[in-house]
């Protein structure tokens, strides 16, 4: 912990706030997306007997070609950089203010898992009914068909999805969250966000993995009722 704290102080005392927000937002998104998603992708390449037994659709014709593969992995890759635009784009417009509180002081443990709690909630609600409305035929084949258009995911799907299934269905529930606690109710760290946020983008890696292991109860639940 005080390991931590020397790090974060001089983090903060190093860069602005709003560059804090940004660097360790981006941080985040590499070890919550972009670390498992790759390791998932290595059992396939290096234990394919491994892989094969623990798919969740395991034939073959359904599994997706090597070019297929590095087509997602390239869009992921267009979406991380197109999130990390976003967010300096916001933050042109907004002054380059972070939304989250960044100060030299740690947040509480409390804090922390107030806010992880409060946030995962309100991002499951609001990202089960935007997914609800995105399989409405008025806007499944426009917005939502090219997510499903693996018919065996891999966890780089995650991000796999039109810019506007992404803006709704991905960063609204994500950011909107804690920034309305933040705006309305009460200081958010930006270390508290961060901690929801890694928490998000790792279930949905393992949602989108494609493999029946490592899986939290809720999401194996979710499968085995569909």
């Amino acid at each position: 912990m005080l390991a931590l704290g020397g790090w974060w102080n001089w983090l903060c005392q190093s860069y602005s706030p709003w560059q804090v927000e940004l660097v360790v937002t981006v941080f985040v998104q590499l070890i919550g997306f972009w670390l498992p998603a790759t390791l998932y992708q290595l059992v396939d390449i290096c234990f394919p007997e491994f892989s094969k037994a623990h798919k969740l659709q395991p034939e073959p014709h359904r599994q997706p070609t090597r070019a297929e593969i590095i087509h997602c992995i390239r869009y992921a890759v267009l979406v991380t950089l197109a999130d990390i635009a976003f967010q300096i784009g916001l933050g042109y417009l907004t002054d380059f203010r972070p939304i989250f509180v960044i100060t030299t002081t740690l947040p509480t443990f409390k804090e922390m898992v107030r806010h992880f709690v409060w946030g995962n909630i309100a991002h499951e609600v609001l990202a089960y009914y935007v997914h609800r409305i995105l399989h409405l035929p008025r806007f499944y084949a426009r917005y939502h068909k090219l997510h499903h258009s693996f018919p065996a995911p891999i966890a780089f799907t995650g991000l796999y999805s039109s810019p506007v299934e992404h803006f709704f269905a991905d960063i609204i529930p994500t950011v909107l969250t804690l920034a309305l606690v933040a705006h309305y109710y009460e200081p958010v760290h930006i270390l508290s966000f961060n901690c929801f946020l890694i928490s998000v983008l790792f279930v949905g890696t393992v949602e989108h993995s494609g493999y029946d292991f490592a899986q939290p109860p809720l999401v194996k639940g979710a499968r085995s009722a569909s």
